[in-house]
């Protein structure tokens, strides 16, 4: 009992640090390894220790895979003998691989007790075996989407805040920024800084359009934008009225979880680096609805809510509007919800302060933009 019992251990170490290596390198890294950064000031040593961290890594991440198969091919094997398909079918082949891997990895087989099939399919305690390494299987592959989420939050909350470092912000008492402040930032109201913010969403639908991932949050971005440009009918307020603000709640898993290909060297966080990049380039975060997160154990998830720069003239939204791409060539519904802000006896909301565009720089009659903003005002 006492030898199952640390066959069983193994088999749960092998395969939390299979799953949570497939679904994070970043996060397994430091999960499984359990390592810290050393102390000493020599840079070889450093150097030594990334390499073997990632040597280990990818053994046990090569031993998890190996130890996974061997017990899919034990539940198979189980399956068919219960089912009585003894002769042609996949059975004899099944075994002959088994017997094959127990030849290649005896002694790691043979630590998680996967060595002999007989011990999970005719022995009498062969069901109970079986389920207990099931059950073992299951749990360590919740606890390593738990981990992955967890380092994926925790990451996001850093390219949050570093996302933020470089922008105006609101005190958080009135949520209203100040004149003075708004004189020195000329990033939304200059014609190169309206261009570079332009650039900076093609160059993103460019990249990211033909990923389906992608498509929720595009077009979450389109209604968010259409909306402030195009109040309801029942609305009483007016596209040009300054205290018409609206607000995008969305679930900072979408830019986490969007299941959008690594960027280069594997980084997992690209897209959402750059979709951060995007958003910030003209809106701000609303700092009193600022993060809403939870523990895992109450599946909640962290909620970021943005509003337009109050420097964001109309014509500037317009011309953002037209480089997003229609939301009839997106496969994805709008992500988040869209809430009117309104003054409260407790807080007041910010007024937008450029939304016929007074504080923005005449652009040149003929600039790259010329036929965009032409068909626009037709």
């Amino acid at each position: 009992m006492e030898q199952e019992d640390e066959c069983i251990r193994n088999f749960a170490r092998h395969c939390h640090s299979f799953y949570l290596s497939s679904l994070s390198p970043a996060s397994s890294a430091q999960s499984s390894l359990h390592q810290t950064q050393s102390s000493s000031s020599s840079l070889d040593e450093e150097t030594a220790t990334t390499n073997n961290t990632c040597d280990d890594l990818a053994q046990m991440t090569s031993d998890g895979k190996i130890v996974l198969e061997a017990f899919d091919r034990i539940c198979a094997i189980g399956a068919i003998n219960n089912n009585a398909i003894v002769q042609d079918g996949p059975l004899p082949n099944l075994q002959n691989e088994h017997d094959l891997c127990a030849k290649r990895h005896c002694d790691l087989l043979k630590a998680c007790g996967l060595l002999e099939i007989d011990h999970f399919t005719t022995l009498n305690n062969a069901a109970t075996l079986l389920q207990k390494y099931t059950e073992v299987r299951d749990t360590m592959r919740r606890q390593a989407h738990k981990s992955a989420m967890t380092h994926r939050q925790n990451s996001f909350f850093e390219l949050l805040s570093l996302a933020e470092q470089d922008c105006v912000t609101y005190p958080v008492e009135t949520c209203t920024l100040p004149t003075e402040t708004t004189s020195s930032n000329h990033t939304t109201t200059s014609f190169d800084g309206i261009k570079d913010i332009l650039s900076s969403i093609q160059k993103f639908v460019r990249k990211y359009q033909p990923k389906i991932g992608s498509h929720s949050f595009l077009a979450g971005l389109h209604k968010f934008i259409h909306l402030q440009l195009t109040p309801k009918s029942e609305n009483r307020h007016q596209r040009s009225d300054p205290s018409y603000v609206v607000q995008w709640t969305f679930r900072g898993s979408v830019l986490t979880e969007a299941c959008v290909p690594t960027g280069v060297d594997g980084d997992e966080l690209s897209y959402a680096r750059e979709a951060l990049k995007v958003l910030f380039s003209f809106l701000i975060l609303n700092k009193k609805d600022d993060i809403e997160g939870g523990s895992l154990e109450n599946a909640s998830e962290p909620m970021v809510s943005f509003e337009i720069h109050k420097l964001v003239s109309n014509a500037t939204l317009r011309r953002i509007l037209n480089v997003l791409p229609n939301p009839k060539d997106l496969d994805a519904r709008a992500t988040g919800s869209l809430t009117m802000l309104t003054n409260s006896d407790n807080e007041k909301v910010a007024r937008r302060e450029n939304v016929d565009g007074h504080l923005d720089e005449t652009w040149p009659l003929f600039h790259s933009n010329f036929l965009v903003d032409y068909c626009t005002v037709l």
